[in-house]
Formats: structure tokens, C-alpha cells, sequence
């Protein structure tokens, strides 16, 4: 596999301190996720940082480029993730009722388990992944599915449309 920098792809990252925004990802799959600050316009993910931390947002869908194996088909990626302090956050968004919790959970576990081999040295406190569908607010998973998810990543999985920064 090719080595890839989830840190320094070509869309770079934004950087906030601001106490509350969102992280939007367009309907076409040819846009990278970004952050907005007009609570006018359409969010994904509204995130409360009423801390102010310091957050980096790294688009990775339509950004960070990793190929299957001997192919040029592209590995299914999620749409971002969200650095501050020593805490990594892996988001999916989706606002279609038509994808389900359980692809969007495929597609961060996918790019985890990429993270991992391109970054193995990386150590984060604070590990977690979210899937966000404003379609449909109130999907859930199972304390089991959560638990799988652990032990197949290391990392926490939640499903919600807004996320608290602590």
C-alpha cells in the first residue's frame, strides 16, 4: 500500500476556536467536507466547543487519495476527522435516507484501518468515530455493535447530529 499523510493531503485542514459550528458535506460526491459558521446554513454536524479549543478539521473524502490494491478504484473513505489536544475524531455524514448507519460505520472502520497502517506510530488519548444523518436524527446502534467497534478499532463509535467537545 501507498504511504499517505491523512495530515497533509492536498485540501489541507481548517483550524477553529470558535464555540460553536457545523462540518458540512455537499450531496455530490465530488466536494471535500468543510466547516461552516452561519448556523443559516445547512450543517451536518454541529459541533459545541464552548472550551474554545483549538480544533483542526481534516477533510478526507475527495482529499486524501488511497487506491485498492493493484487497482485505481478508490478505497471507501470517511468524510473527515477532527484533531485537538491529544483526542482524534473520524466523522461520516450523510444526509440520505437511503444510506444506512451500518455503511456509514463500514466506510470510518475502513479509513481507520488505513489511518493506522499510514500512521502506526500516532498515539492518540481520546479515540472516537461519529456518524452523522440529519435525515435521520434519531438512529441508533446497539451497546454491542459499539463494543465490536472497539475492539475491531480502539475506537468509541456514536451516532448523533451533534457532537460536544469536552
Amino acid at each position: 500500500m501507498q504511504q499517505i499523510d491523512f495530515f497533509n493531503s492536498d485540501c489541507g485542514f481548517e483550524e477553529t476556536k470558535s464555540d460553536k459550528f457545523g462540518i458540512h458535506d455537499e450531496l455530490d460526491n465530488n466536494t471535500k467536507a468543510y466547516l461552516v459558521f452561519d448556523s443559516q446554513k445547512t450543517w451536518t454536524l454541529e459541533v459545541l466547543n464552548s472550551k474554545g479549543k483549538s480544533i483542526q478539521f481534516y477533510p478526507i473524502d475527495n482529499c486524501v487519495k488511497i487506491y485498492k490494491e493493484n487497482s485505481k478504484k478508490k478505497e471507501s473513505t470517511c468524510d473527515g476527522m477532527l484533531k485537538f489536544d491529544n483526542h482524534l475524531i473520524f466523522v461520516e455524514l450523510t444526509e440520505s435516507c437511503h444510506k444506512s448507519v451500518e455503511e456509514c460505520i463500514s466506510q470510518i472502520k475502513s479509513t481507520i484501518c488505513l489511518f493506522k497502517i499510514c500512521h502506526p506510530d500516532l498515539v492518540f488519548v481520546k479515540k472516537s468515530a461519529v456518524v452523522s444523518n440529519p435525515a435521520r436524527p434519531t438512529s441508533t446502534i446497539s451497546h454491542e455493535r459499539c463494543l465490536d467497534f472497539r475492539e475491531e478499532t480502539g475506537f468509541g463509535l456514536s451516532v448523533k447530529t451533534v457532537l460536544n467537545i469536552k
